[in-house]
């Protein structure tokens, strides 16, 4: 796309409506802590034009913006400044460790805000991306691989992008773009210690409901901060942090037994900071560095155990396809059935995502020319916390508490087992998440050297990577008022082989999936009639 069709409206850093009163430090969480160095945690919706609705009248982008102010009122923090915390700033906490300790400082004189990006696109959102009626009839799959993603999110550099770079950078983005018909797109994207998917879709789905309060017919442009029915967000950290169970003294012995049942979860211990592993690719060390003691102190620390990450099996060369797979309804509930009547252990709960996901998986494996390997294959899911802790945080629990989890079988299993075996795979190592177990990890994560230096996943031909939006109402975001769905949702990934995303679509019981794998791989998983089986 050429420079000359996409042009920059305005670019600026926005703050709440309503200034912070005193300088506010806060502390992250463990979990926040040991999601720093994923990458930003995004999403792009798209919208087509409705009657007396344009994108191009400057009033939509001013009600929305305005809006958002609104909502940074009750999310301060997002306009403040990431950094690390030191010595001095955890005196006195439970938690001793500082390297590697994220925090954000807010409500001073410097912060940099949100920055909002504004942009006109010449472009018809058809010729761009389909509508939700093509993706469920003639564009059930969509090789998106050419969809220019990052024309629609904000080219801002976030705080913590690399862990060494944060001074003066912003932890939340977010892009505003009309196009010619009349439609428009919004994107937000987000440090991803500070927010989780559920999180930016809180916030997300507040800031839609002041901005429709601002379309409708008795709107006033500084009729305050209304039109929100959600709960008020919960910007409280050491709440989470609670559920370890740290002892109030730096002093207390270590709790052997809970560190042994947190290590025995399926949970990958890759470690970032093994430069002898065989394959470790030179740009890892200057992010990786940021967080690690001197080599003087090391000498003087003792790691916990961890594993060399499998570098080989990544090929970070081979080129890789996006595309995305619409699962009717029918579909969704026919692999279910498929599954409970091949479960091992009869009368275990499955859920549908359960059954699509091992689907997937098994799709995956043949695609990879698995068939007849003896070595192990792994499904690494994306695990939130709120639900897993006890009591449970409720769903406007601000951050990032989430985890991964592994199943692990090998690649001749996967690629010959029934779809009711893997379901139940899935499902048990999630069982596995207990509150007590949730607890004993976040002790064990609290007394890591550092929380960024342990990888509870991988990418390349040995994985599988899966994060799932379900039941969050991606569709249903609505900044106007139109009481129409969004046209097309895409949750920000980067297109790196073996990444996964679920996104359902409203109440229809429909799936939306996002896969990328290389080019071979792909070519197989599209042309295996196994993919539509479950299509009668």
């Amino acid at each position: 796309m050429s420079k000359e069709a996409r042009r920059v409206q305005s670019i600026r850093r926005i703050f709440p409506t309503t200034p912070c009163k005193s300088r506010t430090s806060t502390k992250l969480s463990i979990a926040d802590a040991s999601v720093a160095r994923f990458t930003a945690c995004g999403a792009i919706w798209f919208f087509d034009a409705a009657q007396g609705l344009d994108a191009n009248d400057p009033v939509v982008f001013e009600r929305i913006e305005v809006a958002l102010r609104q909502t940074l009122d009750d999310y301060p923090h997002y306009s403040g400044h990431l950094q690390w915390a030191t010595s001095a700033t955890v005196a006195g906490d439970s938690n001793p460790r500082h390297i590697g300790r994220p925090m954000v400082v807010y409500g001073t004189a410097d912060d940099p805000g949100v920055e909002l990006i504004a942009m006109q696109d010449d472009r018809e959102l058809a010729s761009i991306v389909p509508d939700l009626e093509e993706r469920a009839t003639t564009k059930k799959v969509w090789v998106a691989s050419n969809f220019p993603q990052n024309d629609f999110l904000a080219s801002t550099v976030l705080a913590f992008s690399n862990l060494a770079e944060y001074v003066g950078l912003p932890g939340v983005a977010v892009q505003l773009t009309a196009f010619k018909c009349g439609g428009f797109a919004v994107s937000m994207k987000a440090t991803h210690c500070l927010s989780d998917a559920m999180c930016l879709l809180q916030f997300v789905h507040s800031w839609a409901a002041r901005s429709r309060q601002l379309f409708s017919p008795d709107h006033s442009s500084t009729g305050g901060n209304k039109g929100d029915p959600r709960q008020k967000p919960i910007f409280n950290p050491a709440r989470l942090d609670e559920y370890a169970r740290l002892s109030s003294t730096q002093a207390a012995a270590l709790d052997e037994e809970r560190v042994l049942n947190a290590r025995n979860l399926p949970l990958h211990r890759f470690d970032w900071w093994a430069t002898e592993a065989p394959g470790y690719p030179s740009w890892a060390t200057a992010s990786s560095n940021a967080t690690k003691p001197t080599p003087e102190e090391l000498l003087h620390m003792t790691l916990s155990p961890s594993t060399q990450p499998p570098w080989p099996t990544w090929d970070m060369s081979a080129a890789v396809e996006h595309v995305q797979i619409r699962f009717s309804a029918r579909e969704v509930a026919n692999m279910k059935t498929a599954a409970e009547k091949t479960l091992p252990v009869q009368g275990q709960i499955i859920s549908r995502q359960d059954a699509l996901l091992a689907h997937i998986w098994i799709l995956v494996n043949r695609a990879r020319g698995l068939q007849g390997d003896t070595e192990q294959v792994y499904l690494d899911i994306t695990l939130g916390l709120r639900n897993r802790v006890s009591p449970p945080l409720p769903d406007h629990f601000v951050g990032s508490p989430i985890l991964l989890g592994y199943v692990a079988q090998t690649g001749s299993t996967v690629t010959t087992a029934t779809i009711g075996t893997i379901a139940s795979s899935i499902r048990g190592m999630m069982s596995r998440f207990t509150p007590q177990a949730v607890s004993d990890y976040l002790y064990d994560a609290a007394l890591e050297v550092s929380p960024q230096r342990l990888w509870q996943a991988f990418l390349g031909n040995r994985h599988v990577l899966v994060t799932s939006w379900a039941r969050a109402q991606s569709y249903e975001v609505d900044f106007c008022g139109t009481h129409q769905l969004a046209r097309y949702v895409q949750g920000v990934m980067p297109k790196l082989d073996g990444l996964v995303q679920l996104m359902d679509i409203t109440e229809t019981g429909e799936f939306d999936v996002s896969l990328a794998l290389t080019e071979e791989a792909m070519r197989r998983f599209l042309s295996d009639p196994l993919l539509r089986s479950f299509d009668d």
